[in-house]
């Protein structure tokens, strides 16, 4: 069966969205293994910059990549795109 893993950073807060994501692995369920994995998110400094909002990315970068098992196929999602 196909499995799938969601990594993301930060967790879900709106209920809606948490049901959402529930009825969507519902239905899911009968065709593949699905898991969402949340990654705790980089606490950010008061004082942001250019390097310290890189830095911070950089480190939830690397938690996530811990994540991915080797030759698995990767999708990266964005919000911004």
């Amino acid at each position: 069966m196909l499995s799938i893993n969601v990594v993301c950073i930060g967790k879900l807060k709106e209920t809606y969205l948490k049901e959402a994501v529930y009825e969507y692995q519902k239905r899911l369920s009968k065709y593949c293994h699905i898991q969402i994995i949340e990654l705790l998110d980089e606490k950010l400094p008061t004082k942001l910059n250019a390097s310290t909002i890189l830095e911070v990315k950089q480190k939830e970068s690397i938690r996530m990549l811990e994540q991915i098992k080797k030759d698995s196929y990767v999708i990266c999602l964005d919000l911004k795109r």
